[in-house]
């Protein structure tokens, strides 16, 4: 029944995992493009990992919830302050004999054993992450898988933050003991991890060679922070002119000032013309309004026209072609994004993208942002 329990908790943890990183993909993305101007895939697959894990460990110490009334017991009843009573429990009623190997599985099975032995398996990965990843000591490793601990079991004794009148789970100093041991295993386990996976240090240089480069991605969710930076004081100005008009003056005239709008400045980018500065930045507003907003509210109006009058074939068919031309173009835009090529509205007008991203030269012998080469998407 205790392993039943645990496998939900880490069903839910799986269910709800896609949702929490849904909702933090987009400020992830913007601390790494502002940190380092990329988003490393190794840095992205163990941070994820990290969340899921955490996710995990929160959800086997919460679950399963019990019905708010069959929780009587009191805080004294459920807290324990005496440390090392597992050992002492597994002396009196482990029914292990060394000596008899039939036993040992017995023992491996009862809750003396297997209740420390979770509970010291549970941190052993956050001990490796903080080595491996935060770069912790042993020290600082010790005391921050104590402190996540006690969250756990403070967690534990105030009844889900005080949701429940009462805790419904013990709390244990025991538990913490053990929690704190896994995590200092853990933190010798992350040798391995150091020496198998590319150090912190070497991910982070490798993202700040790529981020001296701009690409398409970043500058995708440039526009996209812009578009939502012009339709907010939009919507509540309440104007009946076109938004369409206000995405061109702000991408035609932003620029202008010094080479970036909001949306590039805080992903530390800038715009870079060869030449003519003013009229390719107003060409550029103009083209990039014309591709992103009346484009493909175009071709939805046509649908929607085309779908009023589907009782006829020609407009079902019609209706058909369009909506295909939308999806058609909405592909054709995310593979431009993802293969990191120039968007038609930049190359016509000859834009480039400088990266203004600042670092260390002597940390990371990679030559400083100011004389970083102008980018140009292929």
């Amino acid at each position: 029944m205790e392993f039943m329990g645990y496998l939900i908790s880490i069903k839910v943890a799986l269910i709800l995992f896609p949702i929490l990183a849904f909702l933090i993909t987009l400020p992830y993305m913007i601390a790494n493009y502002r940190k380092y101007g990329s988003v490393n895939k190794l840095r992205t697959l163990i941070f994820y990992s990290f969340i899921l894990y955490l996710l995990t460990v929160y959800f086997l110490v919460i679950l399963p919830l019990p019905n708010p009334e069959s929780v009587h017991i009191t805080y004294a009843e459920n807290l324990n302050l005496i440390p090392f009573s597992f050992v002492t429990d597994f002396i009196k009623n482990n029914p292990l004999v060394l000596t008899d190997s039939s036993t040992w599985i017995t023992a491996m099975k009862h809750s003396t054993f297997y209740v420390p032995a979770f509970n010291i398996l549970m941190l052993i990965p956050f001990g490796i992450y903080l080595r491996y990843y935060f770069k912790c000591s042993l020290k600082k490793t010790l005391l921050l898988t104590a402190t996540l601990s006690l969250f756990f079991e403070l967690t534990q004794l105030s009844g889900l933050y005080f949701i429940y009148s009462r805790p419904y789970r013990l709390a244990d100093v025991d538990d913490i003991i053990q929690n704190t041991i896994g995590g200092c295993v853990g933190y010798f386990l992350g040798w391995f991890a150091t020496w198998l996976l590319p150090s912190r240090e070497e991910i982070d240089k490798k993202s700040l060679e790529a981020g001296s480069r701009v690409s398409a991605i970043r500058v995708s969710l440039s526009l996209i922070i812009d578009t939502v930076i012009v339709y907010i004081p939009y919507t509540l100005s309440k104007t009946q002119l076109p938004f369409s008009l206000f995405l061109a003056l702000y991408f035609s005239l932003i620029p202008l000032l010094n080479g970036k709008t909001f949306g590039s400045a805080l992903l530390k980018f800038g715009l870079i013309f060869e030449n003519r500065k003013w009229i390719h930045t107003i060409f550029r507003g103009i083209l990039l309004t014309i591709y992103f907003c009346i484009i493909p509210a175009g071709l939805l109006y046509f649908a929607n026209e085309f779908n009023k009058e589907a009782d006829s074939l020609l407009f079902l068919c019609l209706f058909a072609i369009t909506f295909l031309i939308f999806i058609l173009f909405i592909l054709f835009t995310i593979v431009v994004a993802l293969f990191n090529r120039r968007f038609i509205f930049d190359r016509l007008s000859d834009t480039s993208y400088k990266s203004t991203i600042q670092f260390t030269q002597e940390k990371y012998k990679i030559e400083d942002s100011r004389e970083s080469p102008i980018f140009q998407i292929q």
